[in-house]
């Protein structure tokens, strides 16, 4: 029992150490892991990454006469997103354009940018790809990616101590106990992290946008646009984005603060 005692005083300690505020919207957070190591590991896998895109020959260059006037746009757009957010100095920025026909785009907590060309469409316009690309340095800002890994690990011991508890007092029940747990767990607690991380990026990516010089109200037609070249849809608590329409209503009620700094973009981001 004592020994139970100080591994709860332990933990309780690390979780204490461990807990940050993101800036802007002032939520607190457990973030287990460091810049330097989550840096590292996203090091790890954009190597692999751009070493399969060149593999494929799917990676967009300077010298792809037909598709550089497009580079050079994400290119622009996204140095302008990383200047707004305050983050130019932070990381050893890279932009890249894969040809892959899928609607996607991500920022590593490395600071390596990635847009598929399949976002393209979608996003329409200059003000449209900011919205996306000031929606994934809003990640980055907000550590999300150590926030979940995070998350994961404590949620895997939660479950395995609890599982561990159950067996010891009897093990007939320990099976269905762990599936009904990660169930719980899943749907109970990560996925709606995930959701509120992506509520979060969307938050400080409209700021972030209107900052750089584009009009925040683009974001809210991205994702009408999104919407109407979607696929099947899941229920919201299965997922690990909230659904378009939630999204939409959530950037009007940002999108008085967010004309702010379209109007004057002097204005310091808000420190909460």
């Amino acid at each position: 029992m004592r020994r139970r005692g100080a591994l709860a005083v332990v933990g309780l300690l690390l979780l204490a150490v461990a807990c940050e505020t993101v800036p802007i919207t002032g939520r607190s957070q457990v973030v287990l892991f460091s810049e330097q190591q989550m840096s590292q590991l996203a090091d790890q896998h954009h190597v692999q990454f751009m070493n399969e895109a060149r593999a494929k020959n799917a990676l967009v260059t300077p010298s792809d006469a037909q598709m550089a006037p497009t580079l050079a746009i994400v290119d622009r757009v996204g140095r302008r997103i990383v200047e707004a957010a305050g983050l130019a100095n932070r990381y050893r920025w890279e932009i890249t354009l894969v040809r892959v026909n899928q609607a996607n785009a991500f920022v590593r907590p490395n600071g390596k940018i990635v847009v598929y060309t399949g976002i393209l469409p979608a996003a329409k316009n200059e003000a449209g790809l900011a919205a996306v690309l000031g929606h994934e340095v809003g990640h980055v800002t907000a550590h999300h990616s150590a926030e979940r890994l995070s998350h994961s690990m404590l949620a895997q011991v939660g479950v395995q101590a609890a599982n561990a508890a159950v067996a010891a007092y009897d093990p007939r029940y320990a099976p269905i106990t762990g599936a009904v747990l990660g169930f719980g767990v899943q749907y109970g607690a990560i996925l709606p992290y995930n959701r509120a991380h992506e509520s979060e990026a969307d938050h400080l990516g409209i700021l972030y946008m209107a900052k750089a010089g584009y009009d925040p109200a683009e974001s809210i037609a991205l994702w009408e646009r999104m919407e109407a070249g979607g696929g099947p849809k899941q229920p919201e608590f299965m997922s690990t984005h909230p659904n378009p329409a939630t999204r939409r209503a959530q950037l009007r009620e940002w999108l008085p603060e967010a004309q702010r700094y379209h109007q004057n973009r002097s204005l310091p981001l808000p420190s909460r």
